[in-house]
């Protein structure tokens, strides 16, 4: 940008002058500050040791706010869960067993972790996505290896392992696993194979995929040792590969493995033992800096997949019995809103059945429940189903009507289905919001309660129409008798 000669001027002129006024003030300043010392130096040592006291405070307290407002997230550690013991797993197996839970996935894994720990060695997983070429770079690390790279991606379809010993001289298991991206077993097949993998070396042809970035982001949240390979390296560029390895360094940033993990480049095809030179450096340095905790992490990873999958088979347990206890429950609101006289408007015919009901699913998900927050979900419920309840009617009567020979349904029957409605939708929305919340929120709870009424309305009315139905026919039937 050009300036007109007399802005110039105008610029410099001010420039002077602040320079003279800044130069003024820290004199002054300096002045007063010397002032300042010798008086209190001259006067009563408490009073000179309590200002020094206090100035030092304040600017404590001055740089600590500063740091706050530079730094909001600060450098506080983060707050992990312990990691899992063998000790404390091993129990929790046992209570999973005597909980009648399916725990044979889980003694699978703990059978084969034990197999590989009394065989010895170490395994490296090569793992990636179909067509980044594993085989082919198995082949050049292991030459007499058997691995078929075909044409076509996705050779590879089972878990294949070759004995391999590197240039320092150590036992090395290589794994070959399925190309994720093919079938979603296979994907779990491989994906477990590196788990149980002391090392993973992740395999790439260029810069990654969503796919892969979510297996890298998977295992190092499980603090796998891994080695990021750039494989095809002469399909590029010096310059084009050092851009791609570059974004791989970024993405393990992303994903907090930047510590765990290693990038190199490679290419399999045609170019001898130099072109897997980088990668057989990288493997030795990972092994040479502590066999002994890379069996720790090994172990460590597995144990947690085991105590996922015992989490998972207690909250499909759980998610079952909710299911029966939601199913017992809409039963006994039908037949409470057949059996009344006058059917009314109250949410759940019953508050006994209500409070039941909200009481049995706390229990089974082992949270306390109170009576003020049992109050304040059924009175949330409620405030909704007294706007929506005309609807559930129609729709009730609507379903009814479908059934052969059934006719003109009487207006006690209809009640009976839109409160059967009602009831399976706050038992399922109950139970999704104590799995996921581990407490009981009524807040939550009523607002999946709201979004389960609606959910495959057609399905369930049938159904709990038929349930309806049934009920009629049962208590005609014992008033016959």
């Amino acid at each position: 940008m050009k300036f007109s000669r007399t802005v110039r001027l105008l610029l410099v002129f001010a420039i002077v002058l602040a320079t003279i006024a800044i130069a003024g003030g820290a004199i002054s300043v300096a002045g007063s500050l010397a002032d300042v010392w010798d008086r209190l130096r001259d006067g009563p040592l408490p009073v000179f040791v309590g200002l020094i006291a206090f100035v030092l405070g304040v600017a404590t307290l001055a740089g600590w706010l500063v740091w706050r407002l530079l730094f909001p997230q600060g450098r506080r550690d983060r707050k992990t869960a312990p990691p899992i013991d063998e000790t404390t797993l091993a129990l929790r197996v046992e209570e999973a067993r005597e909980q009648g839970l399916d725990i044979s996935a889980a003694e699978t894994e703990l059978r084969e972790l034990a197999r590989r720990r009394e065989a010895g060695g170490l395994y490296l997983c090569v793992f990636g996505e179909i067509g980044a070429g594993k085989s082919s770079l198995i082949r050049a690390l292991v030459p007499d290896a058997d691995a078929r790279a075909g044409v076509t991606g996705g050779t590879t379809k089972g878990i294949t392992h070759y004995r391999w010993q590197t240039d320092g001289g150590d036992e090395v298991i290589l794994a070959d696993v399925p190309g994720s991206g093919l079938e979603p077993g296979d994907d779990e097949a491989g994906l477990g194979e590196a788990i149980r993998a002391h090392v993973v070396v992740y395999v790439s042809e260029a810069d990654l995929t969503r796919r892969q970035f979510d297996d890298l982001a998977a295992l190092a949240a499980l603090e796998k040792p891994m080695i990021l390979v750039l494989n095809k390296t002469d399909r590029y560029s010096d310059q084009e590969a050092n851009m791609i390895l570059s974004r791989f360094e970024e993405r393990l940033r992303e994903v907090g493995a930047d510590r765990d993990a290693l990038v190199v480049s490679a290419s399999a095809i045609g170019e001898g033992e130099s072109a897997t030179a980088q990668l057989r450096q990288a493997l030795q340095r990972l092994i040479d800096s502590s066999p002994e905790a890379l069996d720790v992490l090994r172990d460590r990873a597995v144990f947690h997949v085991v105590d996922e999958r015992l989490g998972l088979a207690e909250r499909q347990r759980r998610a079952a019995r909710a299911g029966d206890i939601v199913r017992g429950y809409t039963r006994k609101a039908i037949i409470g809103a057949l059996a009344a006289v006058s059917p009314g408007t109250d949410v759940l015919i019953q508050g006994y059945l209500g409070t039941a009901m909200v009481r049995e699913l706390c229990q089974l998900y082992e949270v306390p429940a109170r009576d003020v927050e049992i109050s304040r979900l059924l009175d949330l419920s409620q405030s909704y189903v007294g706007r929506t309840l005309p609807i559930l009617l129609a729709v009730a009567g609507n379903a009814l009507k479908a059934f052969p020979g059934v006719g003109t349904i009487a207006g006690g029957v209809t009640h009976a289905v839109a409160y059967g409605l009602i009831f399976d939708a706050l038992g399922r929305g109950l139970s999704m919001s104590l799995a996921e919340g581990g407490e009981l929120r009524p807040a939550a709870a009523a607002q999946l309660f709201r979004e389960s009424l609606g959910e495959d309305l057609k399905e369930r009315t049938f159904r709990i129409a038929q349930m309806a139905l049934e009920g009629e026919r049962g208590d005609k039937g014992d008033r016959a008798s």
